[in-house]
């Protein structure tokens, strides 16, 4: 069973910031992409598991070499790793003519909706299933505390529609998107993201309005807490800048 796939694209326009190069938030969303279209070519996408069957995302690591330019042929690859019980990790690079520009991994989880539970993903993809034993990155991903009490409250954020799929919260690349549109073009310009982590928490709905708040590690990156009206933490994010 073919277990990685190959994508060739020219970067367009569309994905781009004002610097012509591919944007931090579209890097997400082009692995969200890929990822979509492999489950579907490996039939494993929720339709296929079944009603009340649910792909989650539970954290993502994405660290960026360089950023592709507009309108430059790059070439996508992802694949998953072998499950550990009920979680598996999907790895993915952008390529260019130098080598590789982008990486990261994504920890996924199926659930049951109708009871709450976590599959096991080694039932989900089979016994015949034949692994890649690559990997796109060694690094661990971040631990970030969601206890924001003392952080300083960086911007506000609601939720709209363009920010909800399918499964009717808002998006797992919606919370990058939402983040990096708070950043004025020239922070952005100032200092390059080399490293970005995010851990998805808990879901959060159209209308809400997400309190974000941020503190400076002792490594020197930025880590932002996104507060649901309840107080709940949504998602937390780390940000390593050069």
């Amino acid at each position: 069973m073919k277990n990685k796939m190959e994508r060739e694209l020219f970067v367009p326009l569309s994905h781009c910031d004002n610097t012509s190069r591919l944007s931090v938030p579209f890097m997400f969303n082009m692995f969200m992409d890929i990822a979509t279209d492999h489950a579907n070519e490996l039939h494993l996408s929720s339709k296929d598991l079944g009603e009340d069957m649910f792909w989650l995302a539970t954290r993502t690591k994405v660290i960026v070499n360089r950023r592709p330019q507009m309108s430059e042929k790059v070439t996508l690859f992802t694949w998953p790793q072998k499950a550990v019980r009920v979680r598996a990790n999907r790895h993915y690079t952008i390529s260019d003519e130098r080598g590789v520009a982008v990486l990261g991994k994504t920890e996924w989880a199926v659930i049951n909706t109708a009871t709450g539970k976590l599959q096991r993903l080694n039932d989900i993809y089979g016994e015949d299933f034949e692994f890649c034993e690559e990997v796109s990155c060694e690094d661990s991903y971040a631990r970030i505390s969601d206890n924001f009490d003392d952080a300083e409250v960086f911007a506000q954020y609601t939720i709209c529609s363009n920010d909800i799929d399918v499964g009717q919260h808002m998006n797992n690349a919606a919370y990058i998107r939402a983040l990096f549109s708070l950043f004025s073009c020239k922070e952005l310009n100032d200092s390059n993201v080399k490293e970005i982590d995010i851990t998805y928490k808990n879901q959060s709905f159209e209308g809400e309005t997400l309190t974000i708040k941020v503190r400076q590690a002792d490594d020197g990156a930025f880590e932002y807490g996104m507060i649901k009206p309840d107080n709940s933490v949504a998602a937390v994010v780390r940000v390593v800048r050069e």
